[in-house]
């Protein structure tokens, strides 16, 4: 059963993507959320019946963000974290709002515990000339970090070496491998981006299952990575695992392991964010996904349905 858990009205529109991020000791959990218009990140936590923003240093009306050069209106889509405990939040992009014409596909670092009421990047990763050429508002929907651990234990298979994923070989990548969705053809794309020089290798290209994509997301603990597509796809979700079946052409390679149709009480919205909460939040065998609605239909954008906990599709 989906039910709305903001605050009506909180949003007129534009809320895209979501990352949840589970508590840690005693730090609550939060919902990170992103806007594209205005560009905007906003912290929200659980008040016992809503997700609400964080009271606390200045989160209260969500941060606007910058590019690093502090200027432009980022037309922010989607929305990650890294390993657990760290501070920075990663940001796709579509392009500058201030130069809506040209595509900009990048990922944006910002630290999340700055105080201030703008967040400007503290790191760009322009990916523009490493990808397809897409229309101008076509582009970087999606972002998920997908943990080094995970894709040596599958045997990942590194695009750019033609071998199995070795970590070692990205200085300054951090632990993980950031992949990212592009809107106009559903197209995924992983990228190793070096925190030290800027620069990046991209290291897997793959078919989401959909016509498009708009947003990603990572179930550490059972190891699933969901493709969503919103309202010109009927709101249809695909769950992706790397193919590690002997004999298979694709071994080593992220593969389309089950599509699930929208959830029947919920009609065909334009759903451009999706995350899944961890194992530890499951009651009676099944745990929560939160959905972001673009439109802000009846005045609440963002959703709650459940799934069934643990590595549900089998062998």
């Amino acid at each position: 059963m989906v039910v709305t858990v903001d605050p009506v009205d909180t949003y007129q529109s534009e809320l895209s993507g979501l990352h949840y991020e589970p508590a840690q000791g005693a730090a609550p959990a939060v919902l990170w959320a992103v806007q594209n218009q205005p560009s905007k990140l906003y912290r929200l936590l659980w008040n016992g019946s809503a997700w609400i923003s964080d009271a606390s240093n200045g989160w209260t009306s969500g941060k606007t963000l910058r590019f690093p050069d502090g200027q432009g209106t980022p037309d922010s889509e989607g929305v990650t974290k890294g390993a657990l405990g760290g501070n920075a939040l990663y940001v796709s992009t579509e392009r500058d709002s201030q130069v809506s014409g040209t595509s900009r596909l990048s990922v944006l670092m910002f630290d999340g515990t700055a105080a201030s009421a703008t967040l400007t990047a503290t790191r760009e990763w322009n990916l523009t000339s490493d990808l397809p050429k897409v229309g101008n508002n076509l582009g970087l929907e999606a972002i998920a970090w997908v943990p080094d651990t995970y894709l040596v234990s599958k045997g990942f298979i590194d695009e750019s070496k033609q071998a199995a994923y070795d970590p070692a070989k990205y200085v300054n990548h951090g632990d993980g491998i950031f992949f990212v969705g592009v809107e106009q053809d559903g197209m995924i794309y992983g990228f190793a981006l070096d925190h030290a020089s800027g620069s990046f290798t991209r290291v897997a290209t793959l078919a989401s299952g959909h016509s498009g994509v708009m947003d990603l997301a990572f179930d550490r603990d059972v190891g699933y990575l969901w493709a969503v597509c919103d309202d010109t796809c009927q709101g249809r979700t695909n769950v992706l695992d790397i193919d590690t079946r002997v004999g298979s052409s694709t071994r080593g390679k992220f593969y389309v392991r089950r599509g699930f149709e929208r959830p029947a009480s919920m009609p065909n919205l334009n759903n451009e964010g999706f995350t899944v909460t961890n194992e530890s939040t499951c009651q009676a065998g099944f745990k929560s996904v939160f959905y972001a609605e673009d439109g802000s239909t009846m005045g609440f954008a963002i959703r709650r349905d459940s799934i069934s906990c643990g590595p549900f599709l089998g062998n």
